[in-house]
This record gives C-alpha cells, sequence and structure tokens, in this order.
C-alpha cells in the first residue's frame, strides 16, 4: 500500500461519507481505488447490482476530484502520529470485512492489536449507570481481560468505561471507538482513560482528527464496536437505551449477544431483560461469554484463569476507587457526576460545555427514555420476513397531536420528547414507504450525509416509528406520515 492510496481511500471516504454501504459495493464492483477515483463512477452498470437512481447519485458525487482535503488530513495524521489504515493494509480488521458497510478509513492512536488471532468482546450499557451496573461493568471488563479476551468500548460516560477501566486494571488490552475524532478527547474529563488506553491498546475512529463528537457521529460509530467483535454484552440498558441499537447491529452482523439480567421492574434493566426473552445470552460473569469461545481461541482463552483471577475480589470498592481515581462520569436526566459512587463527586455543569450548530452540548444522543412500545406479532413474507424475520413488531398508537409554544406538530405514533425530533428525522421519515425496506444510502438526500440519515434512523427507531433488519436494511412501520402546521 502506497500513501498516495491513503489518499484515495480519504477521498473517497470524505466523498461519500462514514458509513455509506453505496461506497463499499463501488469499491467491491470496481475493485480498484484509483480506478475509482479517476472514472468515478462512470464504469457502473445495473448489472452489477446498482440502480439508476444510486449510479446517478454516486456520478453526481464523484464530480470533485480534489485531493486537497485528504492531503490535509494525512500531513496532520503525519504530524499527530495518528496512524491511517485502509482496506488494503495488512494490519485491517478482517473481522469489518464482512460488514456490507465496513469503514474506508480507520484511524488510529496508539497501538492497534491483533484482531484477528484474539477474541474481542464489546462491552456498552446506559450512561445513567446504576451502583449494581458499576460493579457488574467493572466485574465483566476485568474478568475479560483475566481470561484472554481483549475489550472494546467507547469511552462514553457509564458503563463502556466502566468495562474498559476494569480490563485495564486487570492488565487487559483495549480498543476504544470514538465518534469524534482520535485527537478529541470525549468527555473532556475522560483523558485519565484516554491515556490509560493509548498505554494498553488503541483508541480508533473513522472520522479525521480534529472532527468533534457530534450526535450524529454516534450510530455511525456503534456498527464498528460490534463489528471488531466476537460478541457483545450489554451490561445495563433502559428498554429503549441506543445500547439495543448496538445490540440490534450485533445481530445482524452475526455477532454472539449477551445481556447482563438485572432486577425485575428496575428501569434500567428492562432493556437487558428484554433482551434476554428475546434470545440473547445471559451473561452473570465475565465466565459466562469466556465459556462461549474458549474452544475457538483455545491458546488465548481460559474461564478457569479468569475464575482463579477474580475469586475473592470486592468488585464494588474496586470499581469505586477506578471511578474515583480517573474520574469515569455517569448521568442521569439532568446532570453528569464524576467522582466515587455512581452518582458522587464534581458535577459536569461546573465544566464549561463545547455548542455545537445547534447550541446544544457535544452529548451523545441521549437514549434511556422510560417509554416502551407495546408489541404485537405480526407476520411478514417474501423479503420483508427475509430481513426483519416473523418477529413481533411494535403497535403504535394512533397518530397524535402535540402542542408546544402554540404551534402544532404531529409526531409519530408513540409519545416522545419532541426535541428529539428535528427536521431531518421528520424528512427521513416522510421519505420512507410504508413497510418497504430501505438501505440508508437510498434515502440520501440534497443537503443530506448518510451519517446524517444514520442518526435520523436510529432516532426513529428508538421513537417506535421505523424498525431495522438484516443487511442493514432499515423500514418504517407506521402508515401515517408524520405532518407539520403551516406554523412550523
Amino acid at each position: 500500500m502506497t500513501e498516495d492510496n491513503r489518499l484515495y481511500w480519504i477521498w473517497l471516504a470524505e466523498t461519500l461519507g462514514q458509513g455509506s454501504i453505496s461506497a463499499v459495493k463501488l469499491v467491491e464492483a470496481v475493485g480498484d481505488i484509483r480506478k475509482i477515483y479517476e472514472n468515478g463512477a462512470d464504469d457502473l452498470t445495473s448489472e452489477m447490482n446498482f440502480s439508476e437512481e444510486e449510479i446517478r447519485r454516486l456520478k453526481k458525487k464523484l464530480v470533485n476530484r480534489s485531493l486537497d482535503r485528504a492531503d490535509e488530513i494525512l500531513s496532520r495524521c503525519s504530524s499527530l502520529g495518528i496512524d491511517v489504515i485502509t482496506p488494503e493494509h495488512h494490519n485491517y480488521p478482517h473481522s469489518l470485512r464482512s460488514l456490507r458497510d465496513y469503514p474506508l478509513v480507520l484511524y488510529v492512536k496508539g497501538n492497534l492489536p491483533d484482531c484477528m488471532n484474539n477474541m474481542l468482546t464489546a462491552v456498552v450499557g446506559t450512561r445513567s449507570m446504576t451502583d449494581y451496573g458499576r460493579k457488574i461493568a467493572y466485574a465483566i471488563g476485568a474478568g475479560l481481560a483475566f481470561g484472554g479476551s481483549y475489550v472494546v468500548s467507547g469511552m462514553a460516560l457509564g458503563s463502556d468505561s466502566m468495562a474498559l477501566i476494569g480490563a485495564l486494571d486487570a492488565g487487559g488490552t483495549v480498543i476504544a471507538v470514538l465518534g469524534s475524532g482520535v485527537d478529541v478527547i470525549y468527555p473532556r474529563e475522560h483523558k485519565d482513560i484516554y491515556r490509560k488506553i493509548l498505554e494498553r491498546g488503541a483508541v480508533i475512529s473513522e472520522y479525521p482528527p480534529g472532527t468533534p463528537p457530534a450526535g450524529k457521529n454516534f450510530p455511525v460509530r456503534n456498527r464498528i464496536m460490534s463489528g471488531l467483535s466476537d460478541a457483545v454484552t450489554v451490561v445495563e440498558a433502559g428498554a429503549s437505551s441506543g445500547a439495543l441499537i448496538t445490540a440490534n447491529r450485533a445481530i445482524d452482523q452475526g455477532r454472539r449477544l449477551f445481556a447482563v439480567p438485572g432486577k425485575v421492574g428496575d428501569e434500567g434493566a428492562e432493556g437487558t431483560n428484554m433482551l434476554i426473552c428475546e434470545g440473547a445470552i445471559p451473561a452473570l460473569s465475565a465466565e459466562d461469554i469466556l465459556a462461549e469461545f474458549e474452544f475457538v481461541y483455545r491458546d488465548k482463552v481460559s474461564v478457569s484463569r479468569a475464575h482463579l483471577m477474580l475469586r475473592g475480589l470486592d468488585m464494588d470498592r474496586l470499581s469505586q476507587d477506578a471511578m474515583s481515581k480517573t474520574r469515569i462520569g455517569t448521568s442521569t436526566k439532568q446532570k453528569n457526576f464524576y467522582g466515587v459512587g455512581s452518582y458522587g463527586g464534581r458535577i459536569r455543569d461546573e465544566v464549561p460545555i463545547i455548542k455545537n450548530e445547534k447550541n446544544t452540548s457535544y452529548n451523545e444522543v441521549n437514549t434511556d427514555k422510560n417509554d416502551s412500545p407495546k408489541q404485537k406479532n405480526s407476520k411478514r413474507g417474501g423479503l420483508i420476513n427475509s430481513l426483519f424475520g416473523d418477529k413481533k413488531e411494535k403497535n403504535y398508537q394512533k397518530t397524535e397531536k402535540q402542542t408546544v409554544n402554540s404551534e402544532e406538530k404531529i409526531i409519530p405514533a408513540r409519545k416522545i420528547e419532541l426535541d428529539t425530533l428535528d427536521e431531518n428525522e421528520i424528512k427521513v421519515y416522510n421519505i420512507m414507504k410504508p413497510n418497504v425496506p430501505v438501505l440508508p444510502d437510498e434515502l440520501v438526500v440534497d443537503g443530506m450525509q448518510v451519517e446524517d440519515i444514520l442518526s435520523s434512523l436510529t432516532m426513529l427507531e428508538m421513537a417506535g416509528a421505523v424498525e431495522s433488519g438484516g443487511g442493514g436494511y432499515f423500514m418504517r412501520v407506521t402508515p401515517d406520515d408524520i405532518m407539520q402546521s403551516e406554523n412550523d
């Protein structure tokens, strides 16, 4: 691989957007990144599994052949000590190549470990962890590391970072996947965690250095966490938690899904208990996860070693100490906290907050909502059944009208917070046809990128207006369009 080829990969990623399925189809169809740069989409035909509309969109986007932006990114990576890995690179994770929307470029800070010959486990969960969740996330991270598995997570508030620190304290190897550039620490108070990760693993992202942590990036990021891993473990999650979206991606990608059971009736256990009811493997400890892969990684993974190392450890005390020393944060619906315990120490409101274009703080999409849609059984045939299966379908209430400041909005099917429904989400919802599976790239319209579409689909899925299926498809499941009054 040459530096020039990296320029072309960066150019294509920046031109078509992170998470683009069409970009991967283009690479697979043409087979030569330089040829794509030279000819754009001119060589594409319908016989190559491209629709006429898809070819038209690609031709329009690939008109710009300037490499200035790619050259600037590559130069910045060189000055910051950031590695640039593309699918041509020998160190590109083999597990990601199986994804139909694999990242065209990975930016790496630290040392990316051998992902092909070692077990990797993604550990995700709510940002609003309880004391129970804190202890379990730390214990699972530590147990996985003791047993020989690398731990993958997002370095986010709550469960994600607790699992990473548990693995690091146990001497394990970790990978943090960011929704920002690898040189942007988010949240900023996790700088100690960031430093420790670089000592024992890597921080990776498909976003170029300097990219701020925008909410639309995190749903796109999540597919890499699950795609890298042999298994995904959900520690604590509400009924509409973003961790469940990651769990769905894991199922779509053919990864093994585990969930930690919680107390029936507790808000933070609704999502994990639901996953178990729907077929996820219960994980009472790290040994339960390791046992599923011990025969695959015979010389690397050992359940007995994990059991021996975990014996007698006070995970409650250890996780509290870790939270205090590394300032791991957790979140409530009003504030974010750092310090000892799950809700102690410094309040995030005391720290200056970066603002984005909408004048809101850079936070991952807050997806731990109390509301959960009722469900009923339905059967679908043909293509829909092959993509979405014969599974429980959300039973939506009739479209309801809500009034805000004397302005009317009609929102989709279930009650959601109005501030989670923006103009892009309404636009994406109305483009989709009821009960017709579509890929995110098919919904791209002027002024929107594929990451905007993926972010909108994620929010609509959590709102109960769309659902995801196999192969990266999404489907609108309620027939009523979101309407807006003339005053909106």
